[in-house]
């Protein structure tokens, strides 16, 4: 069964009010994480994912508010500057010791040859 994204979210609990509209209306549902570093508050965005043969229902579900009225099918939701911050700094701090690692690596690979004295 093929699966297609019908929504995306920031936050876990986000996805689940999807998951839970949809399930109300009787669409089967899954949700995908997207998240960069797995722990209970997710750093990323997770997919709310339904069957192929069911995206037109669950557009037309998801779009339809409390009072009853339809909105644009939800899209991604932008990452907050906290959230964007947070990633630059896992990105510095995993860079760093990448750097070092690799430029030691170099010289032991370069003294190997007999290339440095």
């Amino acid at each position: 069964m093929r699966m297609v994204v019908v929504a995306s979210a920031s936050t876990r609990f986000e996805a689940d009010l999807y998951a839970a509209k949809l399930g109300a209306h009787g669409v089967l549902w899954q949700i995908r994480s997207r998240e960069l570093v797995p722990t209970t508050h997710p750093i990323g965005w997770l997919e709310v994912l339904v069957p192929a043969d069911e995206a037109e229902e669950a557009a037309a579900v998801l779009s339809i508010d409390e009072d009853g009225l339809a909105h644009d099918r939800p899209t991604r939701t932008r990452l907050s500057p906290a959230v964007r911050t947070m990633r630059w700094a896992l990105g510095a701090a995993l860079a760093v010791p990448l750097g070092v690692t690799l430029a030691a690596w170099a010289t032991n690979a370069l003294r190997l040859l007999d290339v440095v004295r």
